[in-house]
C-alpha cells in the first residue's frame, strides 16, 4: 500500500492565501475515495493548525485537522520537554495567541529562556535586538519552528525561511547548542507525520528539493518532485538530486501513482 506525505503550499496550494492549484481538489477526493492513507505536511508557521484547516476548508481543500501536520503542532511539546516557559517570539501574531492558549509566557522582552523563530512579515529591527541579546545575554535557547532556507513570496520573489534566521542569530552570538529541527524533514516530524497512518510504501511529495526531498530520501523515504512550486526540473541538476518521480501536474502525479 501506497502512504502519502503531501507537501502544501507548491502542491496543494499556489500562493499564501491558499489558492488551490489546479488538481489538488481531485486528488485529495481520489485519496479518499480509493482510501488511501494520508497526511498533509507543512512547515507552515504563519497561523495554527485549527486555522490553517478552517481556511484550507473555506477554499474547498476538504482536509481534517488530524491529517494536517505542521511543526506548530509539535512546537508546544517540546518547550515543555527543554523546560522552556518564556519566550520571545519572531512570528506572526496569530502564532503569539495560539502559544499563550498553550499556557506559554510570550514577551517582547530578552529576558527569556528561548528565541522561538517561525515566519515573521513584521521582522524589524527591533525584534532582531531582543533576540540576539536573548541569546548572547541570558544565554536563551534558538529554537526554530523548521529549519527553511528559503520562502518563496506570491510576487515571486523569495525571503528568507526561519531556518536561515536561526542560523544567522547563531552566527551572531556564537551559540555552541544543536538547532532543533521541529518541521520536515526531520525523523522526529516524520514519526509524528506517520502515526495512525497503515504502514506501506511511504512517498514525500513536495516542491522543495533542499528542505523536504533530499533529507526525506535519506531516511529510505521514496521522492516525488513537483514543478508547481519554487523550483524547476534544471534544480535538480544544480542540487545533483534525483527523486522517484518528477511531475509538473497533479493530474500527471494520480494518471502515473494513482491509474
Amino acid at each position: 500500500m501506497k502512504v502519502f506525505l503531501i507537501d502544501l503550499d507548491g502542491v496543494l496550494v499556489g500562493d499564501k492565501k491558499l489558492n488551490p492549484l489546479d488538481g489538488s481538489k481531485e486528488f485529495l477526493k481520489k485519496l479518499e475515495s480509493e482510501q488511501i492513507p494520508f497526511r498533509v505536511v507543512s512547515n507552515n508557521s504563519t497561523r495554527p493548525p485549527s486555522e490553517l484547516v478552517r481556511l484550507l476548508n473555506e477554499k474547498g481543500l476538504r482536509i481534517k485537522e488530524e491529517n494536517l501536520l505542521t511543526p506548530l503542532k509539535i512546537l508546544p511539546m517540546y518547550l515543555k520537554s527543554v523546560g522552556v516557559q518564556s519566550l520571545l517570539l519572531i512570528g506572526m501574531e496569530s502564532v503569539e495567541r495560539y502559544l499563550k492558549e498553550e499556557g506559554f509566557e510570550v514577551v517582547k522582552d530578552h529576558r527569556v529562556q528561548a528565541v522561538v523563530v517561525a515566519q515573521d512579515r513584521n521582522l524589524d529591527f527591533q525584534k532582531l535586538k531582543l533576540a540576539v541579546s536573548a541569546v548572547f545575554l541570558e544565554g536563551a535557547k534558538i529554537i526554530p519552528v523548521n529549519l527553511s532556507r528559503i520562502v518563496k513570496d506570491d510576487d515571486g520573489l523569495y525571503f528568507p525561511g526561519a531556518g536561515s534566521i536561526a542560523q544567522m542569530l547563531k552566527h551572531a552570538t556564537n551559540y555552541q547548542e544543536d538547532i532543533p529541527n521541529l518541521g520536515k524533514p526531520s525523523e522526529e516530524f516524520l514519526s509524528y507525520a506517520l502515526q495512525g497512518l497503515e504502514r506501506g510504501e511511504v512517498y514525500l511529495i513536495s516542491d522543495d528539493i533542499y528542505t523536504d526531498l533530499i533529507g526525506a530520501k535519506a531516511m529510505g523515504i521514496k521522492t516525488v518532485f513537483m514543478t508547481t512550486g519554487k523550483y524547476k526540473r534544471e534544480e535538480l541538476k544544480r542540487a545533483n538530486f534525483e527523486p522517484e518521480y518528477s511531475f509538473d501536474s497533479l493530474k500527471e502525479l494520480i494518471s502515473v501513482l494513482l491509474g
